[in-house]
């Protein structure tokens, strides 16, 4: 197998200090630079959408939810792990693209409670399926063996973390 960039960089630093063990960056190193390169897939995929990352996650967080009642806007930002300001705007934005709409809570006067549009239906769905099958052709690479233990080893670190 061919080397990449981690590899010339645990070389260096062979080179450099070889009583430091630097081993833990073959995987960390690793796992930042293909979440980078992730992230940028991501963003090209939901751009023809019109949506970000984060619009996306709103989008198809009610979607799966799927309370025809909708969400109150606290519940999606403890979700998105943002403050509730933040998901304000994020609402905002998609409110004025149509693809969301704020109702009067029933259960509390001062509340609201988000739910998708016709069109925010659509489009998260579109969305959704396109980040899919974009995620197998990034996937590709990997056998489904290779996919199945890095998922249960990346599952492993974050029962981890999350605890």
């Amino acid at each position: 197998m061919e080397n990449d960039s981690v590899d010339r960089i645990m070389q260096a630093w062979r080179q450099r200090d070889p009583k430091l063990d630097s081993s833990s960056l073959e995987v960390t190193g690793r796992l930042v630079l293909v979440a980078e390169y992730y992230e940028r897939v991501v963003v090209g995929v939901l751009q023809p959408f019109d949506l970000s990352i984060a619009d996306f996650d709103v989008l198809n967080t009610l979607r799966r939810v799927g309370d025809p009642q909708g969400c109150k806007p606290s519940d999606l930002a403890r979700s998105a792990l943002i403050t509730t300001g933040a998901m304000t705007s994020r609402l905002d934005r998609l409110e004025r693209a149509g693809l969301i709409r704020r109702t009067p809570d029933p259960d509390d006067r001062r509340g609201v409670l988000v739910q998708l549009t016709r069109q925010g239906n659509k489009v998260g769905r579109q969305a959704l399926e396109k980040l899919i099958s974009t995620n197998r052709e990034f996937l590709e690479p990997l056998t489904d063996e290779q996919s199945a233990s890095i998922a249960a080893a990346l599952k492993q670190l974050l029962l981890h973390h999350e605890g």
